[in-house]
């Protein structure tokens, strides 16, 4: 009897996202399905029509050596985005989970960059980061400190970038991390007290092991979000100086748009899209063996 009450409320809840889940698939499908058909052709807005070239653009991307390099660029930025965003929540987490004033206000606050939009995170660090008007370069003049060209040598765009994101991003380890501290019990904290534990102990030895699911959450997020970073950086450089900040999905965009080789983009699209069901099937294969260990 319960059995057969659990089946029907399974199905009743299948039959209420249906409707999502089609609308999702409709969305998400059929761009991914032109894509997939323009990347066997030749499309271009300075060609008369489209040929048929086979697998000729992902050939061609593999080969690539712009395409190579954009995927190393990609790796550099998601490595120091996705550690410096995660280090970043972690510290504010262990911050204002401790009874302090304001910590509401404080909350609200580190909250706001993850509701901003990226276009507008890539403007406003834009204006921090300008050279000769920019607010760092100011306060750097203020100390007596010669200015730096924050966007216009590559290092230092690419820095640029990585701290902008960073700011985008951390928010949402900060939040995430934080839940979870607070549903750790104060009695393992007391008892390792007792016991002699310090501080660093105690972090090592309690709240990193109980972080265990919210920890996994936050870097599966990060990982995907900084693998697919577009708007920010677009805004912020537009993938220069030269191409020293333009990753992987910005590489598409250029190819596709300011190349008008729509035939390569979406080649380099069904690339980018075939990289994020990897990352998935190794994410899901590894929280799969996390729950049965």
């Amino acid at each position: 009897m319960f059995e057969d009450y659990n089946i029907k409320k399974v199905k009743f809840a299948y039959k209420l996202i249906l409707p999502g889940l089609l609308w999702i698939a409709l969305m998400l499908g059929i761009p991914l399905a032109y894509a997939f058909y323009q990347s066997f052709f030749e499309v271009s807005a300075l060609l008369p029509e489209d040929t048929f070239i086979g697998l000729e653009n992902y050939i061609t991307a593999f080969k690539d050596t712009v395409v190579q390099q954009s995927f190393l660029r990609t790796i550099v930025f998601v490595f120091f985005t996705l550690t410096l965003s995660f280090a970043t929540g972690m510290i504010s987490a262990l911050l204002l989970n401790r009874k302090i004033t304001g910590k509401k206000l404080f909350r609200a606050c580190l909250l706001i960059p993850f509701m901003v939009s990226g276009v507008a995170v890539g403007v406003s660090w834009q204006w921090i980061f300008t050279s000769d008007l920019g607010v760092l370069n100011n306060f750097l003049r203020f100390l007596g400190i010669s200015p730096v060209s924050w966007l216009a040598q590559p290092n230092m765009a690419m820095f640029s970038v990585i701290v902008a994101n960073t700011w985008r991003f951390y928010p949402f380890a900060f939040i995430i991390l934080l839940a979870g501290m607070q549903q750790i019990e104060d009695m393992y904290y007391e008892s390792a007290k007792i016991d002699g534990a310090n501080r660093w102990q105690r972090f090592v030895h309690i709240t990193l092991p109980m972080l265990k699911p919210q920890i996994n959450i936050t870097l599966i997020y990060l990982s995907f979000a900084c693998f697919n970073q577009f708007d920010t950086i677009y805004s912020l450089t537009g993938g220069g100086p030269g191409e020293a900040t333009e990753v992987l999905a910005l590489n598409m965009y250029r190819t596709a748009f300011s190349r008008f080789d729509w035939g390569y983009g979406s080649a380099l699209a069904i690339l980018l899209f075939l990289m994020n069901a990897v990352l998935s099937l190794v994410y899901n294969k590894f929280l799969e063996s996390e729950e049965r260990a």
